[in-house]
C-alpha cells in the first residue's frame, strides 16, 4: 500500500484552507490502483468573496479535476464562475491553482467589504 501526503502548494498569503483532501497523487502516473485519493472534495479555499473548489469528476478513466473560481456575493456562483478549468492533467492544475490565487491576477474579482 502506498501512502500519499498532502500535495505541496504554492499559494499567496489572504487564502484560507477551507478543506484540504489533495494528495500528491497523480493520475498520470500512479495509475488506478490508488483512485481513491480522487474525490469531488478535494480542495477548497476562500479569500473574502472568492472561492477556489477543485474536485476529480468521473470515474478513473474517464474523469478529470474541475477547478472553479466563483464569486459567492453573487446570485447563482456556481452557474457563473468568474473562472473554469477541466483538465486531466494535474501538472495543469498546479499552475493554474498558483496563477489563480496570485494577487495579480485575482484582485480585479476582489470585492474588499463581504
Amino acid at each position: 500500500m502506498k501512502y500519499f501526503r498532502l500535495q505541496p502548494l504554492r499559494i499567496v498569503s489572504g487564502w484560507t484552507v477551507k478543506y484540504n483532501n489533495f494528495s500528491e497523487y497523480d493520475p498520470e502516473t500512479d495509475g488506478e490502483e490508488y483512485s481513491l485519493e480522487l474525490c469531488q472534495d478535494l480542495l477548497q479555499l476562500q479569500n473574502n468573496n472568492l472561492l477556489i473548489d477543485l474536485g476529480w469528476y468521473g470515474d478513473f478513466d474517464d474523469g478529470q479535476y474541475k477547478m472553479y473560481m466563483i464569486d459567492i456575493t453573487c446570485e447563482n456562483p456556481w452557474d457563473r464562475p468568474v473562472e473554469y478549468l477541466e483538465t486531466s492533467s494535474k501538472k495543469e492544475i498546479l499552475y493554474y491553482l498558483e496563477y489563480w490565487t496570485d494577487y495579480n491576477h485575482y484582485y480585479n474579482y476582489l470585492k474588499k467589504e463581504v
